[in-house]
């Protein structure tokens, strides 16, 4: 019998209204500052059970509170809350960080905050004005974000923090990671420290005490806010954001790495150390290691071999693609299983992987520079649908001829990072590409060599193409002594996409991408 009256409070931290008699009080923690959700006038909320899901939404009322109907008692159930307004956009989202009993009288914490991606990195540049000789200066710079709940395009101004190399969220916490540069190829070098950010407003607390050793590559966080997993290029750290202490899990170049928080409250990891994966071709001694990360003593150790090159974690399980055997499979700490092949052989390659709700988001690679975003159910086998395919090209304006362009076909394209954020509302990613363009004697073209990364975010639904950021494009246009040659190029935008202005040091290589509340 349905006899549960669920009511539910919208409240500020650290002002959380009363239980409410007979019923359960879900609080919808927001941090009351400059960066809160608003504008939203619906709230939906899943209860993850372990019989199933039950899905409510329901109208804000004008105090704050809202009545989502009668729902069973059950002895564990995890929740999802997602802000909304009558479009149906997300203006906030958050989920509870464990299993919590749901029955009469208890209140149920769930933080929520704006959906918000961040990305940070680095920046070279020539030192000596001249772009046919070597010798780039590294430096560090701001990291810079999209806020999805305001639509506003990027354009690098929106900045948090100074001298950022990598972002890291952990549920509804903030971290950045700081680590000097070197000369002249960008290898970051020395100790990493890692430093909260306000969700509230974006101010920088003080560092973590501890300190991580190699050049970080990738990091994840726990919902609870308090444990960081962080890969470096000599080791995996498991970071106690209270405490700030900083363990060495395992020795190795990990470059990925996820974090779950099982059934019992554990939480543990797994990474990927000795990736090694290049363009056109995987690399089959790729180790995939599982680490324990609760209790007194955290350890780390590996669990398989093989052409891993992404992992995941979902709902208390993680996962991993096999970029070898074109495979997606689960991982626990005694094996890793295939669930479904995901490319047939000679079909591309699964390099990128995240997981929201039993949707997996893979990255595909196929030569000679194409990048596919496919979307496969994780309980079933049927065939991955495309949600986005594009062969990657790069058009260059000659700068004092109007009209005069070149379209550049790249060489090789590969993934960076994927995550998706807001519940599953949104999917998240980078890509970086390379293009080699020959001398045109007829045309009086140059040779010209060129990089470029992206940042691109698709609305998950529908594959709808929601923000596309160049951060990076920069190249070397080599002169034939014998010809009369256009001297003067730069990159173009193509419709839809946006990029720092020219000269604004707003630019940058993405080293990092993550979201408040995000799934990787």
């Amino acid at each position: 019998m349905r006899w549960l009256a669920v009511v539910v409070l919208l409240g500020a931290c650290g002002k959380h209204p009363p239980p409410v008699v007979g019923g359960v009080s879900l609080v919808l923690d927001i941090p009351n500052g400059v960066l809160d959700p608003k504008g939203f006038t619906t709230v939906e909320v899943v209860l993850h059970e372990p019989s199933g899901d039950i899905a409510r939404s329901a109208k804000v009322n004008a105090d704050g509170t809202f009545d989502l109907g009668a729902v069973d008692p059950s002895t564990m159930v995890s929740v999802e809350a997602t802000l909304r307004n009558d479009s149906g956009a997300a203006l906030g989202y958050g989920r509870s960080s464990a299993d919590a009993a749901f029955a009469g009288g208890a209140q149920i914490v769930v933080p929520v905050r704006r959906p918000i991606a961040y990305f940070a990195g680095t920046v070279s540049r020539d030192k000596d004005g001249d772009p046919n000789t070597p010798g780039d200066h590294w430096t560090e710079v701001p990291a810079t974000f999209s806020d999805l709940s305001t639509g506003t395009p990027l354009d690098g101004t929106a900045k948090v923090g100074t001298q950022v190399v990598m972002m890291v969220t952990a549920g509804p916490s903030l971290y950045m990671v700081t680590q000097m540069t070197s000369d002249p190829i960008g290898a970051l070098m020395g100790t990493a420290k890692v430093t909260p950010v306000s969700t509230a407003d974006h101010t920088v607390g003080a560092a973590l005490a501890g300190s991580l050793t190699g050049g970080v590559t990738d990091g994840a966080g726990a919902d609870d806010g308090g444990t960081l997993v962080i890969g470096t290029t000599t080791a995996l750290f498991a970071v106690n954001t209270t405490t700030g202490e900083i363990t060495s899990l395992a020795s190795g170049n990990f470059s990925r790495v996820a974090i779950l928080t099982t059934s019992t409250g554990e939480i543990d990891a797994v990474a990927i150390n000795n990736r090694g994966l290049t363009t056109g071709a995987c690399t089959p001694t790729a180790e995939l290691w599982w680490a324990t990360l609760s209790g007194s003593t955290p350890g780390a150790h590996k669990v398989a071999t093989g052409g891993f090159s992404d992992v995941a974690a979902d709902r208390g399980h993680a996962y991993y693609v096999d970029a070898c055997g074109g495979v997606l499979g689960e991982v626990t700490p005694a094996q890793a299983t295939m669930l479904q092949q995901v490319t047939p052989a000679g079909a591309g390659e699964p390099t990128a992987l995240a997981i929201s709700n039993g949707q997996a988001y893979i990255g595909v690679e196929t030569q000679p520079a194409t990048t596919s975003l496919l979307v496969a159910a994780i309980a079933t086998s049927g065939a991955p649908r495309t949600l986005w395919n594009e062969t990657a090209q790069q058009v260059v304006n000659a700068t004092d001829l109007p009209g005069v362009q070149r379209q550049l076909n790249a060489g090789s394209v590969e993934f960076a990072h994927l995550e998706v954020g807001a519940g599953g509302d949104y999917v998240a990613l980078t890509t970086r590409a390379h293009f080699d363009g020959a001398e045109v004697q007829d045309a009086n073209f140059p040779a010209i060599t060129m990089d470029t990364e992206e940042l691109r975010v698709f609305d998950a639904a529908t594959g709808g193409i929601v923000q596309r950021y160049r951060s990076w494009c920069a190249g070397v246009v080599t002169f034939d002594p014998f010809a009369t040659q256009i001297v003067k190029w730069g990159c173009a935008s193509t419709t839809g996409q946006t990029a720092p202005a020219p000269m604004s040091n707003l630019d940058h290589h993405i080293n990092s991408m993550t979201f408040l509340f995000g799934k990787k």
